[in-house]
This record gives C-alpha cells, structure tokens and sequence, in this order.
C-alpha cells in the first residue's frame, strides 16, 4: 500500500531536479529577471570607442568593426570560439594604440541591446558627484584565460585590467596593458545584488612588447 506515495515521491523528486537544472542552464549569458519593474531587458551591448562600433554582442554572438572603421583593432578568424560558443575574431591593442604615459587604450562606451536590438537608457548611477536615486546600475568586469568560460585569471596574472570609476561615468571605461597575452572580458551589467545581464567573455589580447 506503499507502492503509490513512493511513486509520487519519486517523481516530485525527479521534476525538481530538472528545475535545477534548467536553471543552471539558462542563468550564464542570458538577462536575468529581478522580478521587479526596474529589471533592465537587456540581451546584448555594443561597445563603441572613438564614436563608433567597435564590436556588436547580441544573443550570445559577436560581431567585430560593424561600422567598418577599426580594422587595425580587429582579428577575424574562422576557428576562435570561447568554449563551446564560435566567436570568430578578437580584439588587439598593440603599443601604438595605448597612451604612452598611461598604458591606457581609448575609452569605450558601453550600450545595452534589448531584445530588438534598440539601444536601453540606463541612468548614470552618479549625477555631478552625487548618487542618483533613480540608478541602480553599474559594470561588474571578469577575465577569464583565453577560449575559457569557466576558468578565470588571477589578479596578477591579467594582461590587461580595466580602470572604471562608477561614480564618475557608468558607461564608460578603459584598459591599462599590462603585459603581452590575451584574456577574456565578460561584462556584467549589475543590478543591485544580482546581474540583470552576463555575456560571453570578449577575447581581447594586448600584443605588447
């Protein structure tokens, strides 16, 4: 008379832990839901330097020098892939196209993509110094070893790292070589205490002398 509720135990059990799963699948690489109003949409960023595109993500694809004005920053190759996702070219700064001083590159700016492909206005956490009320979101940045999602640098061990200072400019940032190599960025937009978006590690590789 136990057969019934061993049955139904076995298959709660056996349905929970599909939702594990699922969940684990689903969270790297795809906008996660805040459950509240403010959640920003986004599925993908374009990451502009100088004025224009220097690389397009969107849905978990890249797309090098869309506006076709930074070649020089730009590898295309047919067999680079970031674990088991194809990207198909890398982005490279060599000693000319950093400050001298600095070892900084040009600064970037930054603009989620929401599921259109239409830029997200995202306000600026920090107004003339001071903390704005209606922001909630910055950049988190992670480096991971080259053709590696899983598989991060330590500190000392980056090529390159970012400089980013939130309370000035949200959006905007840059990197300082540090030595020849290549590492993977991912950028995180950062909700409060969560990620409202990860992405694929940017393969970005500082050739350096």
């Amino acid at each position: 008379m136990f057969q019934r509720p061993q049955k139904s135990f076995f298959f709660l059990f056996l349905f929970a832990s599909l939702v594990v799963v699922v969940s684990f699948q689903g969270c790297e690489d795809n906008p996660v839901d805040s459950g509240g109003w403010d959640h920003v949409p986004a599925v993908g960023y374009e990451l502009e330097m100088n004025g224009k595109v220097l690389v397009s993500y969107f849905l978990r694809q890249f797309q090098f020098n869309p506006s076709g004005v930074h070649d020089e920053y730009v590898i295309h190759d047919e067999d680079i892939y970031v674990g088991s996702f194809f990207v198909g070219g890398k982005i490279v700064f060599q000693d000319h196209h950093l400050n001298p001083d600095t070892r900084k590159t040009p600064e970037f700016t930054i603009y989620f993509l929401d599921e259109n492909r239409e830029r997200q206005v995202v306000p600026e956490l920090y107004l003339d110094g001071q903390r704005n009320p209606e922001a909630e979101w910055s950049l988190e940045f992670q480096y991971f070893l080259p053709r590696s999602r899983e598989q991060q640098f330590d500190a000392e061990d980056r090529p390159y790292e970012v400089v980013y200072d939130k309370t000035k400019e949200a959006w905007k940032f840059r990197l300082k070589g540090l030595s020849h190599g290549e590492a993977g960025l991912r950028i995180n937009l950062f909700h409060l205490d969560h990620y409202d978006m990860t992405s694929i590690p940017l393969p970005i590789k500082m050739e350096l002398n």
